[in-house]
């Protein structure tokens, strides 16, 4: 069954997007919006309420009705051409008003902020067929998997808990540390992991985040010790994204190789940054030095939230045909949804192809 809700279910509302999207402000706070698809033949409602709860509809002009034949089962024809378009103006929806979180859980979402500004790591989906399943990796080996699950598939836990659903990571541990970590509350021992070196926690805040961002820091150096880098406080290599959308980054190059962009993770001056081009094209374009991090932002961006710039200079333009998400994924980075750490096997073909120079 056809259901638009989920759509929303991992997306928070920015309200100073609203106005610019087209929807009015009303007198309980609330925002709507109202638009027609199919030639005028549907209409498509969106109401924003003032908890960033989000209710939606369409409605058969004809018939002045909800059209409740786009979420019946095995539908196409006309019903799907409908679905499809009601689709695309809720996910324009979604891609300009709202940020995507990417866990079940506030606390997850908030280690998850926490993880791209000091690691620069992104999650990945590490299942094709389990959709569910979120990991974080260093130097390729998991960290941290997300997932939900019932109460009653970690073992010992409480029985009025076992009926109901959680989001829950899996954490490596030290085996020294075992005993005195199950005596916690909310950590358990690893459901489909190693019981030796590996819990499972749920992330509903009985664990406090002081403790969650400590186990999360020791699992990520005890999966890759060596992996860490650098040891030498040198320049750190680092791709982000740019979405050509929402963010015109050739024209700003275009106009000064030298431009202010958002303070990403923990990102620093003489750090190299390569600037990954999101589908359709899913290719690194640019590689670029940071000249300067931790700019205050003084409304050079308008965004809410953008506290910070750094400054950037183009080293070097490559071709979408050069380094594509293919090349990527085939030399350790399998997925770039936000900043994290160019993988050493990249790093070493981008440089034994001459794609980036020892010194610039």
């Amino acid at each position: 069954m056809f259901n638009p809700a989920l759509l929303f279910s991992k997306q928070v509302v920015d309200y100073n997007l609203l106005a610019d999207f087209g929807f009015i402000k009303q007198p309980d706070q609330s925002y709507t919006y109202q638009t027609t698809i199919m030639d005028g033949a549907f209409q498509v409602n969106i109401t924003v309420f003032s908890n960033k709860q989000i209710e939606t509809n369409i409605i058969d002009l004809d018939m002045n009705e909800p059209y409740h034949a786009i979420y019946a089962n095995n539908r196409s024809g006309y019903v799907a051409e409908v679905r499809q378009a009601y689709t695309e103006v809720l996910e324009d929806f979604t891609g300009r008003c709202c940020q995507e979180m990417p866990f079940l859980s506030t606390q997850m979402n908030r280690m998850a902020t926490k993880i791209a500004d000091s690691f620069g790591d992104s999650w990945d989906k590490p299942f094709e067929k389990a959709n569910e399943y979120t990991s974080y990796r260093v130097a390729g080996k998991w960290y941290a998997l997300v997932y939900p699950a019932k109460g009653e598939k970690l073992e010992g836990i409480a029985d009025d808990k076992k009926d109901k659903d959680f989001e829950v990571v899996n954490l490596k541990v030290k085996p020294s540390d075992m005993a005195e970590l199950l005596a916690l509350e909310g950590v358990y021992p690893a459901y489909h992991m190693s019981k030796k070196s590996w819990v499972s926690v749920l992330l509903d805040d009985q664990i406090s985040d002081q403790v969650l961002w400590r186990l999360l820091s020791e699992s990520r150096r005890l999966v890759a010790p060596s992996a860490l880098a650098n040891p030498e406080g040198g320049p750190d290599y680092w791709v982000i994204p740019a979405n050509l959308k929402y963010y015109d980054i050739d024209r700003e190059f275009a106009a000064n190789p030298v431009i202010l962009w958002t303070q990403k993770a923990s990102i620093k001056a003489g750090d190299y940054l390569f600037i990954y081009i999101t589908a359709p094209t899913k290719a690194i374009r640019y590689a670029c030095q940071v000249l300067e991090a931790n700019i205050p932002n003084n409304g050079y961006r308008k965004k809410t939230g953008i506290n910070q710039l750094m400054r950037l200079r183009m080293l070097e333009y490559y071709p979408d045909n050069q380094i594509t998400f293919d090349v990527m994924k085939a030399h350790g980075v399998t997925a770039v949804r936000g900043p994290r750490r160019v993988h050493p096997d990249l790093l070493t073909y981008l440089k034994s192809h001459q794609l980036l120079k020892e010194k610039y």
